[in-house]
């Protein structure tokens, strides 16, 4: 599979639009330098590539999986997710290799790769569903590594995943969080290492780490903030489990803004 490209003087009735061609590819090079876009700069960047190449319009979601089937052979997929704090959706080019930290392996040392796992650890294992880690902890976890990074590396680095969308900062600023782009792409590899942990929203399935959670101590039931909104619209505000009264305010997550 070749993510090369040339463009030529063929007509919109020279292309498929349904099987892959240089739209996909030029849709594919981009993505590998942006990683993650929302879903509106996905689709405005789509239209574009069509009228540059004069390549005829289908569905996004249909030209998206026409491009993860040419791409699943390499590992990669392309996929849709919302960010949990708004709802907003974003689509994300992944590595979906079973340790998907190992994608970062370019951008980082051995070492500070071992310090992101033990971030993300600290913030999945975080007390009373905070899904969290404390600035200062955050720093202070730098001095565990071998060799140990002094607080300015750590503080760098830090900054280097957030720029990258791997973590961010909760609206505090007092913490720091998993970011869209970490939720999306490390999906497999918090399920794996966490799946007697992690929390899933009860509506969409995926991953939660902020949203509303049931007022019973032991249930499980967690939504996002957003599939809560579409959970109880018009309906008798219940956990859809226990059935004890759901109260909108019991949030969790530091990441969620009040």
């Amino acid at each position: 599979m070749a993510t090369g490209f040339t463009i030529n003087s063929s007509t919109s009735n020279d292309i498929n639009p349904s099987e892959y061609n240089d739209s996909h590819r030029l849709f594919l090079q981009s993505m590998l330098s942006h990683r993650i876009l929302t879903e509106g700069e996905a689709q405005n960047l789509y239209f574009k590539i069509c009228d540059l190449i004069n390549c005829e319009h289908v569905e996004f979601n249909e030209f998206i999986s026409v491009i993860n089937h040419e791409i699943s052979e390499i590992s990669l997929s392309l996929r849709i997710t919302r960010d949990e704090t708004n709802g907003s959706s974003f689509i994300g080019l992944v590595n979906t290799k079973e340790d998907e930290l190992a994608q970062i392996a370019t951008k980082y040392t051995p070492n500070e790769i071992t310090y992101f796992r033990q971030m993300i650890e600290t913030i999945v294992m975080a007390d009373d569903d905070k899904y969290a880690i404390g600035s200062m902890v955050a720093i202070r976890l730098g001095q565990t590594m071998k060799p140990p990074l002094t607080q300015k590396e750590t503080q760098t680095l830090i900054d280097r995943l957030n720029d990258d969308q791997w973590i961010c900062p909760t609206p505090d600023g007092s913490s720091y969080c998993i970011d869209t782009r970490g939720i999306m792409e490390l999906q497999g590899y918090l399920n794996e290492q966490y799946g007697d942990v992690i929390k899933h929203c009860k509506m969409c399935h995926d991953i939660v780490t902020m949203g509303e959670r049931c007022e019973l101590q032991n249930c499980e039931v967690r939504f996002h903030r957003h599939c809560a909104d579409g959970q109880f619209s018009g309906r008798t505000i219940v956990c859809p489990e226990c059935e004890t009264g759901w109260s909108r305010t019991n949030i969790f997550g530091l990441g969620l803004p009040l």
